[in-house]
């Protein structure tokens, strides 16, 4: 094949120049496995095909490794959604040869509770609940990408301005341990800690914030409560995300949550990859 100059000079970087195929990240590669024919499965599952480049579904651990998919996987998804179909410590060590890279999660469903280990477990192995799927699904398929780019110097680039974060709380304890824990991430990702506040029970005039996100923790608002979110008539035309922060809310509760504003459901405690989800 005959390269003309101008395609040799486009081909080959100058000086100072990077090779943009250098910097492209692996694909994200899920494996999930388990059952995925409940509502709440089939979420989490939509949420993994949303942020992953392909996801391969197994029935169990044993299919995966006698066949396991051409591309390496970076992500695998132990789905449990009852207790009917255990997963042996064998197969956690097969596991772990054909997908030596992939980080590991269980996902629970609400049938199976999270005091259920795995057997012969090796290690820490992440557990997700499916109150938590929204959150921390995507951030978890995300975190290597987030990785490569900062490796590669995005974070040189200009960042935009945090959104403020006000915790409503009948507890400065639950807001202040919130506070510690997002200046830490903030700086582990070297990012602006937002402009953050406590509110005992609602929103004042005194929040003038633009754009926040509000979390009302359940000492303060329940989704049987008449008159969800107390904003006062000058605050309304502003941008507020609101949150609700409670413990172990069914599916019917977390449905009237949604119904009266409530843009997220976080579950006690919180997890790093809710707060980490507020500095996206």
């Amino acid at each position: 094949m005959r390269i003309t100059p101008s395609e040799l000079d486009e081909s080959v970087p100058r000086s100072g120049q990077h090779n943009a195929s250098a910097t492209i990240a692996a694909p994200c590669i899920v494996a999930w496995v388990g059952r995925s024919s409940d509502p709440l499965a089939q979420h989490a599952k939509a949420l993994c095909e949303q942020n992953a480049d392909a996801v391969a579904t197994c029935p169990d651990v044993a299919s995966l490794i006698e066949s396991p998919p051409r591309l390496p996987l970076t992500h695998v998804l132990l789905a449990q959604t009852d207790r009917s179909h255990p997963i042996e410590a064998e197969q956690l060590r097969e596991l772990q040869r054909v997908a030596p890279n992939a980080s590991v999660v269980r996902w629970l469903g609400p049938l199976v509770a999270p005091s259920v280990g795995l057997p012969g477990q090796q290690g820490w192995i992440e557990t997700i609940s499916w109150r938590d799927s929204l959150q921390t699904l995507p951030v978890w398929l995300n975190r290597s990408r987030a990785e490569h780019e900062s490796r590669a110097g995005s974070h040189s680039t200009p960042t935009r301005p945090a959104q403020g974060l006000v915790i409503v709380s009948r507890s400065w304890a639950t807001a202040d341990a919130i506070f510690d824990a997002m200046e830490s991430i903030a700086g582990e990702r070297d990012q602006p800690v937002p402009v953050m506040t406590w509110r005992r029970d609602r929103l004042t005039r005194a929040d003038r914030l633009a754009s926040a996100h509000v979390v009302w923790d359940d000492s303060v608002w329940r989704p049987a409560d008449p008159k969800p979110f107390q904003v006062p008539e000058d605050l309304s035309g502003r941008s507020y995300r609101h949150i609700w922060m409670t413990g172990m809310a069914t599916p019917a509760q977390i449905h009237a949550a949604r119904r009266s504003g409530v843009s997220a459901v976080w579950n006690k405690p919180t997890r790093r990859e809710s707060l980490e989800s507020l500095l996206a």
